[in-house]
């Protein structure tokens, strides 16, 4: 389809070749160089349609401008004589500038469409590179907090174990300083317990196990279990799904990231408001259709300066937060496949849009 822009130069150019065919057939009784005058106006047209069209530009309005000229010359002037088939061979060199003129600017086109697309590859790498780098930062990052995590998780559970036991006993003796100062340990051990939770479900290397299912199906299974908590926080949830949305997904792991976002959402909202979850088909750009899954919050939103880092492991704005929610969410879309990308603005609420690959037909 032709863009706008285009449609209006090929327009300019229509007018210009008529303008001026009219001013040589409505001057017929006019001396030769009036008529020379007119004729070399042409060049105009052929090299704006050149210019803007390449080479079938070029090409096409030589070839309209000669057609329409020619006549002009055997109506008008009488006799083949030596003036009229000089006319005529000047009108032959529209078509000589037309073509190189639209060759020139032909090459000069494959030559941008090449520099474009090296520019576009050398991107691709520089963000491979880098997602391989992260990759492999996460890795040996993963390595870690996986044996972190085990070898403090015995000794945490041990002291929540005799604090729960000292704690019931310093009520009993009704020693009320105590009892809170252990109740302060147990609350900061579950604290602790989370931060290692979520550092193996990020170490955690267990491949997915992918099925063929209803993407609406997997949303409505966790609209069911968030409704509860939305209700408590004065949350109102709002979807709009499409009914089958067949997807490749475990849908396990898939809940765990979808879930991630939903709290973050509804923590997000302090005073209340609408959660919003659609499901819909998209088709990217140079990509086959995916399944589009947005979750819309009206939350009080992420500084601008913080979205970059939003899913690195460990980075959290949130009081008590481990800052892996969202490491989390971001590698189970990736292992999926997918794609996830997030808009936001403060005070304005946050915006996640998850791209997923349709399950292809047996």
């Amino acid at each position: 389809m032709m863009r706008k822009k285009d449609q209006w130069n090929m327009i300019l150019i229509i007018l210009l070749i008529v303008s001026i065919t009219g001013l040589h057939y409505g001057t017929t009784a006019s001396p030769w160089p009036i008529h020379d005058f007119y004729r070399r106006l042409y060049y105009i047209p052929i090299i704006l349609s050149a210019f803007h069209f390449r080479l079938r530009g070029g090409f096409t309005s030589s070839a309209v401008i000669m057609l329409v000229y020619a006549p002009h010359l055997l109506l008008y002037f009488g006799t083949l004589d030596i003036e009229v088939i000089n006319q005529l061979l000047e009108a032959a060199m529209f078509m000589v500038v037309g073509v190189i003129t639209g060759y020139l600017a032909e090459q000069a086109y494959q030559r941008e469409l090449k520099l474009q697309n090296q520019v576009s590859q050398l991107k691709k790498m520089d963000l491979l590179e880098k997602k391989l780098r992260k990759s492999e930062r996460l890795a040996s990052l993963g390595q870690l907090a996986s044996g972190i995590a085990h070898e403090i998780r015995n000794p945490l559970g041990i002291i929540k174990t005799i604090s729960q036991t000292l704690h019931q006993e310093a009520l009993e003796a009704e020693e009320t300083s105590m009892a809170e100062g252990l109740s302060i340990i147990e609350n900061e051990t579950d604290r602790a317990n989370r931060v290692i939770k979520g550092m193996l479900d990020f170490a955690r290397p267990e491949p997915l196990k992918l099925k063929a299912m209803d993407a609406s199906v997997i949303l409505e299974d966790l609209l069911h279990i968030m409704k509860s908590l939305a209700k408590q926080h004065q949350v109102e949830i709002s979807s709009n799904m499409k009914a089958i949305l067949p997807i490749h997904a475990d849908a396990d792991r898939l809940k765990q990231a979808l879930m991630n976002l939903m709290l973050n959402g509804i923590q997000s909202m302090k005073n209340g408001g609408t959660l919003t979850i659609t499901l819909d088909i998209v088709n990217r750009e140079k990509e086959e259709k995916q399944a589009l899954i947005v979750i819309r919050d009206e939350g009080n939103g992420i500084n601008e300066k913080d979205l970059p880092y939003i899913f690195d492991p460990f980075f959290t704005t949130k009081d008590g937060g481990t800052g892996l929610g969202l490491s989390v969410t971001h590698r189970i879309i990736e292992e999926h496949q997918g794609s996830i990308e997030v808009k936001s603005h403060k005070d304005e609420g946050t915006e996640f849009y998850l791209y997923l690959p349709l399950a292809k037909e047996e």
